[in-house]
């Protein structure tokens, strides 16, 4: 302590001056120090953004895909619900046609044996477009 006491009682302004030097170094040591952890904490920070937005790319890559895999299923739900509103008007007609009841039994009938769209309008009279949905529904195969 007698030191200290001496060192400031000697030279007043130089002790002084050295304190204010020895505190400034270590004041300009300090933000040099923060300055350093900072910017390594942004590099570590701008690539966690980059990480991000990569994944955030991935995703987007994603939905794009599921989206045209949507598409794809809802035209082939489209084509399902034409060919099931065609059969239903099928089903229909033929309900309907009572007048030709025999020869669509018939037709059911060499359907149910195997027969040919063109032997079985040629034995019934009936057209191709209406054998066609007979073995399509009763038809071997």
């Amino acid at each position: 302590m007698n030191y200290f006491n001496n060192l400031i009682k000697n030279d007043p302004s130089g002790t002084i001056f050295t304190f204010f030097l020895i505190f400034t170094v270590f004041i300009i040591c300090l933000v040099l120090v923060a300055y350093l952890i900072d910017n390594k904490k942004n590099k570590q920070n701008l690539q966690r953004i980059f990480m991000l937005e990569r994944a955030i790319k991935d995703l987007i890559e994603e939905f794009r895909a599921f989206e045209l895999l949507f598409s794809d299923q809802k035209k082939a739900i489209q084509d399902y619900k034409y060919s099931l509103e065609k059969i239903d008007l099928e089903i229909a007609r033929l309900a309907d046609s009572s007048s030709g009841e025999s020869k669509i039994t018939l037709a059911i009938q060499m359907a149910n044996q195997g027969k040919s769209i063109s032997e079985i309008s040629e034995a019934t009279n009936l057209t191709t477009e209406e054998v066609e949905p007979i073995i399509k529904y009763h038809g071997k195969g």
